[in-house]
């Protein structure tokens, strides 16, 4: 019999991989330019997003998974705001195997976490006075080649 705070896996397993936290690590808005205001712009601002995913073994089979969003709106030479944000989460992989643990943790984990970080940066934006910034859906596969197995980019920075 399992015990009833235990997930299941298929055939009454232990699923191998829990969300035990999620959590905002860092969290900063600047709106520099305020007296700028959205109604003196001609054209619509230029936007720049950068994601990045940060894995920190904790333990053997528990994992702190950062995912940190920068994104800024500029106008002209000024900046209208930036909203950087390291969203968390620690990740029990129980006995996941070595191989397949570092792909999790850049693509299943941030994959996890991106829509709750996504409403964080709307909301900041709104609140900070700004349409809200309705972040896409985010291939971290693709990250993954890119950023971690250096395929079809610098494999340094990775920018979705």
């Amino acid at each position: 019999m399992s015990d009833a705070n235990q997930p299941l896996g298929g055939e009454g397993r232990p699923a191998p991989i829990m969300v035990g936290a999620q959590f905002v690590n860092d969290l900063s808005f600047e709106s520099p330019d305020v007296p700028l205001g959205l109604n003196q712009m001609k054209d619509a601002p230029e936007s720049e997003l950068d994601v990045d995913v940060a894995p920190i073994k904790i333990q053997d089979g528990i994992y702190e998974v950062d995912l940190a969003i920068k994104c800024q709106a500029r106008y002209e030479d000024r900046t209208l705001f930036l909203c950087e944000l390291v969203y968390a989460g620690i990740f029990s992989v129980g006995q996941m195997p070595d191989e397949v643990v570092k792909p999790f943790c850049y693509t299943e984990a941030p994959r996890l976490l991106f829509p709750f970080a996504r409403a964080i940066i709307a909301g900041c934006t709104r609140d900070g006075g700004f349409p809200p910034v309705m972040l896409q859906p985010i291939d971290f596969v693709e990250f993954y080649r890119r950023r971690v197995l250096g395929q079809g980019g610098d494999g340094q920075t990775a920018q979705a």
